[in-house]
């Protein structure tokens, strides 16, 4: 049986790409390079792994593709992430090469990444900060659209979830006509609030309490039921963006794009509204295929509002507005290439955690370069050196990227070191911000270093063919890491002492934190259509580490996927995976939760006629329930369903 198999579309040949490594990325170098030469193992999701998750967003798609990351909720179910140790905000996340504004929790609104026209998503961990600045301390997460080629395509799509009663409508259209392209799409998503069960019941905690008074074995879990939540709130969201592309004439091309974005988060007595708008533009000229120039401009504002009745309240405002000018100028010299950028940021932060009617901006000015050298076919050397200013705080950064790729004919070996650095945000400067009214009070601090870490990673890959040897005819790759992250001046909170009568917490810079790790990942195709991705990641941290109820790294996660296709007849088609995760015990050492727990998730994606796909999936296939809900749990009840009807109206 072939594997491309036409007639079903993207699957099967674009896993059998990512298991050759012969796909394109662009985020580990800021040029284009084969996933197997890329100088930083960089963790490619493809748009059939999209599909095939059945995920409705951002935060479902990683956690079943990535070990080692987690999303949880911070302060009111706002999202949280921890990759590998880190935080949100040393995690920097690009939807085309392009950050976002709206840094409320230390994170991103993840919501705002619709999947509805992703065409891939390109993962690289570890200090990225030589070509990406701020933020990139920890890794980055690039989302890539789609560019169709087709004279025009037509998509509408809607899936139905049992957990929440939740609704995701899509829609996107393009079209190629002459030198112009565009590209819209829309996507609009309900959930219904979930009420959580109690961990335990209150006959469960009178007899722990009698045993306790016995002198008996009892479960000290059971007394705490400290469970943080108890309702997940309801959510609305609406989604819209468009992108307009001239190609002007074999050298010149413009590319425009805009999108809006709106969500509703709907508490007991109040609801908040959440607004996103986006734009920009770029110029790219080509002298030829060894030279060329990009100029851009964008823009980002995300606006946080509190209704009680319908009316604003104005007591919870927020607005981050974002400006980025970019120039990027590369030139080839046969096999080696010379990048040069610069850019400049604008940042403006207005927020009800600042004191009453103050907001604060600063500027970003950055330069970098970046050479290739292939010294031979088999040895390739890339350097990275960047310079930063922050004129709020008044901190300048260097950083500096130095990898190795050896092409063996059995093995790739890469070895990597990356400074990274995390400027102070304007939020940890100049915050001022009594808890809830509760007489805690949180204290920026203008006085802040930035946050500095060195990272080392060597890792090995093979990838083969094997032939003749009957069931086990295929391909595979196997990648093993290990990396080294070691931390200076890291942006904490310690006690702030009395403050006006009241305690408080002060940002404060923090030394002696060292992340160790290990990843390994292995991905085979057989020639009869079965398909194995199996990902392992190991993480601990030494050192003065702080554990919160919002973040809780744990030492062991694994994710993995067991897929088969096939063609039944001229007008049906399955492709079928079962999939899972596995989370390890938080190194925190809470009793109070789950040691740990593992999910499975069964998916059947069924391509009828042509252009009509109907997806089914039971998740939480073995009913898991977390024993107490708290911030980092996860958010499951047992058992659900969905199912889910995309049409393609091009390939009717």
């Amino acid at each position: 049986m072939a594997l491309s198999m036409p007639v079903i579309g993207i699957s099967a040949q674009t896993f059998r790409d990512s298991i050759e490594l012969e796909p394109v990325v662009v985020t580990a170098s800021h040029s284009p390079k084969a996933l197997k030469d890329a100088p930083v193992v960089t963790r490619l999701i493809t748009l059939h792994d999209i599909k095939i998750t059945d995920a409705t967003n951002i935060q479902d798609l990683l956690i079943q593709e990535i070990p080692g990351l987690e999303f949880g909720f911070a302060m009111s179910q706002e999202t949280s992430l921890n990759m590998s140790g880190f935080g949100g905000n040393a995690v920097l996340f690009l939807v085309d090469g392009e950050r976002m504004a709206g840094e409320t929790m230390d994170n991103v609104d993840y919501s705002r990444m619709n999947l509805d026209n992703v065409g891939r998503i390109e993962i690289v961990k570890g200090a990225s900060s030589a070509l990406y600045g701020s933020n990139a301390v920890g890794g980055v997460v690039n989302i890539i659209s789609r560019e169709n080629i087709e004279p025009w395509t037509a998509n509408a799509n809607s899936r139905y979830s049992s957990f929440g009663h939740e609704w995701r409508h899509g829609a996107s259209f393009s079209f190629n006509k002459g030198k112009w392209n565009s590209q819209t799409s829309f996507q609009h998503t309900a959930i219904d609030p979930v009420d959580l069960p109690k961990a335990h019941s209150s006959m469960e905690i009178a007899q722990e309490l009698l045993k306790k008074a016995q002198g008996l074995p009892y479960d000290e879990s059971v007394l705490i039921d400290d469970s943080n939540l108890s309702r997940l709130y309801g959510q609305k969201t609406y989604n819209v963006k468009e992108r307009l592309t001239w190609r002007a004439n074999d050298h010149l091309t413009f590319v425009g794009r805009g999108g809006y974005f709106f969500r509703t988060s709907e508490r007991d007595t109040h609801d908040y509204h959440f607004n996103g708008y986006s734009g920009g533009l770029k110029g790219r000229y080509a002298w030829n295929h060894e030279r060329h120039l990009e100029l851009s401009y964008a823009f980002d504002q995300y606006d946080k509002a509190n209704y009680m009745d319908g009316t604003r309240t104005h007591d919870h405002d927020y607005s981050n507005r974002q400006h980025v000018l970019h120039a990027l100028y590369s030139h080839s010299f046969g096999n080696n290439a010379l990048i040069l950028g610069a850019d400049y940021m604008n940042d403006y932060l207005s927020t009800y955690q600042f004191a009453t009617g103050t907001s604060h901006s600063q500027n970003n000015i950055d330069g970098y370069a970046q050479f290739d050298w292939n010294i031979t076919e088999q040895l390739n050397i890339v350097g990275s050196v960047r310079y930063d200013y922050f004129s709020a705080s008044a901190q300048k950064a260097f950083t500096e990227r130095l990898a190795v790729v050896y092409k063996m004919p059995w093995m790739t070996f890469r070895a990597n070191y990356a400074s990274g650095f995390r400027a102070p945000t304007l939020k940890e400067m100049y915050m001022h911000f009594d808890m809830g009214n509760m007489g805690y009070m949180l204290r920026g601090n203008p006085d802040l270093k930035p946050e500095k870490s060195n990272n080392f990673n060597v890792a090995i890959e093979r990838t083969n063919r094997i032939r003749n040897s009957g069931f086990l005819d295929g391909r595979y790759n196997f990648t093993l890491m290990g990396y080294c992250n070691v931390f200076d001046k890291r942006i904490t909170t310690i006690d702030g002492g009395l403050y006006n009568g009241m305690e408080s917490a002060l940002y404060w810079n923090e030394d002696g934190i060292t992340v160790w790790g290990v990843d390994a990942s292995l991905g085979h195709i057989w020639d009869c259509g079965l398909m194995l991705k199996l990902n392992y990641s190991w993480m601990k941290e030494t050192g003065s580490v702080y554990y919160s109820d919002f973040y809780q790294p744990r030492t062991h996660s694994m994710t993995w996927r067991i897929g088969y296709e096939h063609r039944f007849s001229r007008h049906y088609a399955l492709d079928a995976a079962l999939s899972g995760r596995s989370q390890g015990k938080p190194q925190s050492g809470r009793t109070d939760v789950d040691g740990g727990y593992t999910i499975w998730k069964l998916m059947l994606q069924h391509h009828i006629w042509r252009g009509i796909n109907l997806n089914t999936a039971i998740d939480n296939l073995f009913n898991y329930k977390p024993k107490t809900y708290y911030y980092c749990s996860p958010l499951t009840t047992g058992t659900s369903f969905s199912i889910g009807l995309s049409i393609d109206f091009d390939r009717l």
